[in-house]
């Protein structure tokens, strides 16, 4: 009788000795969905328990209850805009604290930076390689342009994602776009993709794409996956949401984000479906900028006034150029190197101003334009800049608008131009006859 009770205490200081033990955190905490008044907290423990988020800054401290969840996803709501804060994560008696910047008011026209970075795979040292270097920026937020895992059925892979962006994605929001890799399956679904990012639920297909506003630009994050109804109802979704971007008069940008090219020159290659389905109405639409991944490069190409760049070089093994290019993609490329980089993007109201960074933190190039008025194609002066050569001034050469009754006057005063030139040509050949 003794014996059996003292085996009941012994289990019962057992069981209290492990529920008292810090919980281990799998993934996270990370931020999620940034917005002007709100932002999102997740995090993945190794077994489920009720926790608290501590939000700290202007109006004083708040305490959020927390209830346990195979995966964390609180959200704080109610928050100053351009406001600085700082969070804190407690369960059991573990602690993980990080800090936030609130989004400005949508339409405000003031400076901001970001960062694109694609195709981390599973290659960890490499991938390790190029977030130290990012985490030595400070940027408003972070765009992904897809594959961040090999196999997105993988648990074990999306664990090693997480170990590795740990750190920095305690501080910096990132909205990810899907890559082919990121899915699973013969339905090739993005469940679990879907499960560990929480995104603005503003497309047809919950959280596969959507969009979302910071300051005077709009972005649009794509599913570019062929297979996934890419070209049908998504399309539809995308040209309401630029024609209500270009309608907007505090909307000075408009930046795309998919994971597959139109234009590229390395082993995949642009891809034929979109570049005849969505560069239309990137053009139509005056888009400011398209940046992709999918091949494992960096690339900068031009196409009818808008630019695009790939961006695939998160970690995963590098390609070398494609043997045989389409003659189309060949001709949009102007730049092309295999490197582990991502992009450092510069908003200063009109002014675009986008630089390859290289893991080591040396430039690949930077190129700055400005955009004009919406209602007609905007002037681009580019600047590309090589590593140590000192920027060169931005020039902006206003849109050039002209009347129908002027149009044709200057028609007129070109031909009689030419007129005269044509009658002085007569004069010489005659002169030179005689």
């Amino acid at each position: 009788m003794r014996r059996g009770l003292a085996i009941g205490v012994a289990i019962i200081v057992l069981g209290a000795a492990v529920a008292s033990a810090d919980p281990k955190m799998l993934k996270g905490p990370y931020l999620q969905d940034l917005a002007p008044t709100s932002i999102t907290v997740m995090w993945q423990l190794a077994q489920q328990q009720a926790g608290t988020l501590t939000v700290t800054g202007p109006g004083g401290e708040r305490v959020i209850e927390v209830p346990a969840a195979r995966i964390v996803e609180a959200v704080i709501d109610k928050l100053q805009p351009e406001s600085r804060y700082r969070y804190k994560v407690e369960v059991g008696g573990a602690r993980w604290e990080g800090e936030f910047v609130i989004a400005p008011p949508v339409g405000k026209d003031v400076p901001f930076t970001f960062l694109v970075v694609g195709d981390s795979r599973f290659y960890v040292e490499q991938h390790r390689r190029v977030v130290e270097r990012m985490s030595q920026e400070v940027p408003d937020f972070v765009l992904g342009t897809g594959d961040m895992v090999d196999d997105g059925s993988r648990e074990d892979q999306w664990q090693q994602y997480f170990d590795v962006e740990n750190r920095f994605l305690r501080d910096n929001v990132y909205f990810p776009a899907v890559g082919n890799h990121d899915r699973q399956g013969r339905g090739r679904t993005a469940d679990t993709y879907r499960a560990y990012f929480s995104v603005p639920e503003n497309g047809a297909e919950t959280e596969r794409y959507y969009a979302f506003s910071y300051a005077n630009s709009r972005f649009l994050i794509l599913d570019s996956n062929i297979h996934s109804f890419a070209l049908t109802d998504q399309t539809s979704w995308m040209e309401r949401e630029l024609i209500a971007a270009r309608q907007d008069p505090a909307v000075k940008h408009v930046f795309v984000v998919m994971h597959h090219p139109p234009f590229s020159i390395s082993l995949h290659g642009g891809a034929k479906d979109l570049r005849e389905r969505w560069t239309p109405l990137f053009e139509k639409y005056q888009v400011s900028a398209v940046f992709s991944g999918h091949d494992h490069v960096y690339t900068r190409a031009e196409h009818d006034g808008v630019h695009y760049f790939v961006t695939g070089g998160g970690g995963a093994p590098l390609y070398p150029k494609k043997p045989n290019p389409n003659p189309i993609d060949v001709a949009a490329v102007k730049k092309f190197e295999r490197v582990l980089h991502y992009l450092r993007i510069n908003i200063t109201s009109r002014r675009v101003e986008i630089t390859g960074v290289r893991a080591d933190g040396t430039t690949i190039e930077s190129m700055t334009w400005e955009e004009g008025s919406v209602t007609s194609p905007p002037p681009v002066v580019e600047q590309v800049a090589r590593a140590g050569a000192p920027p060169a001034p931005i020039m902006s050469v206003p849109p050039m608008n002209v009347e129908p009754e002027a149009s044709g006057h200057a028609l007129w005063l070109g031909l009689a131009g030419v007129g005269v030139l044509l009658a002085a040509a007569v004069v010489v050949v005659r002169t030179l006859r005689s």
